[in-house]
């Protein structure tokens, strides 16, 4: 069955906005970078909630290993790979080519480690 693209977007709950000037809305976001905003639909409601500003939150802290972890000890070159949100295919890189990688939280003192 063909759907439009509307109706998709209905049926997975995916939100989408119309009868903007993307243009412009892209001009601003270039402009002022990240900004906050919402999508209403059926007109703005007497009382909104207020946005979440994501700037007010670490959001580093909450994405990155707690803890230090080694991968391959006895690997080389040493390295020292600060989480502060990794793709776990940089790992695997590393890791394949036979390197020894620590990983370490965001706020981790990396001068107390030993790594080339």
């Amino acid at each position: 069955q063909t759907k439009t693209l509307s109706q998709w977007m209905k049926e997975q709950n995916v939100p989408g906005i119309y009868d903007i000037d993307t243009r412009a809305l892209t001009k601003i976001i270039r402009e002022k970078g990240t900004i906050l905003g919402r999508i209403v639909c059926n007109g703005i409601p007497q009382k909104l909630p207020p946005v979440e500003d994501p700037n007010r939150k670490n959001l580093v802290a909450s994405v990155s290993t707690k803890a230090p972890q080694v991968y391959n000890p006895h690997g080389h070159p040493r390295i020292c790979l600060v989480d502060c949100g990794m793709k776990y295919n940089q790992l695997r890189c590393f890791l394949s080519r036979g390197a020894c990688v620590e990983v370490v939280p965001w706020d981790h003192d990396i001068k107390t480690l030993d790594y080339d």
